[in-house]
């Protein structure tokens, strides 16, 4: 496996994860970066795009899990008491 810092070409994921944009669905596309430490969110079709650390994918990765987790425990003590 190459690393990315070290890719000579560009490296483009299509992911069929959809968000309506502008009346649309559109695919989300992620796109790196030749250093390696950003990688781009954009939507197909649209020029803009959103810089992400991968650690800034991680830390909200990480509070996704702690929060459905939390919200499982919740519910679990509410059934318990009903």
């Amino acid at each position: 496996m190459t690393r990315l810092d070290k890719r000579k070409s560009r490296l483009m994921v299509e992911t069929s994860d959809t968000v309506r944009e502008r009346g649309a669905l559109r695919e989300v596309i992620i796109e790196a970066d030749s250093s390696g430490y950003v990688l781009f969110v954009r939507l197909k079709g649209l020029r803009n795009r959103y810089p992400i650390s991968p650690g800034g994918i991680y830390n909200a990765a990480v509070k996704i899990a702690v929060d459905k987790q939390r919200a499982e425990r919740k519910a679990k003590r509410r059934g318990e008491k009903q």
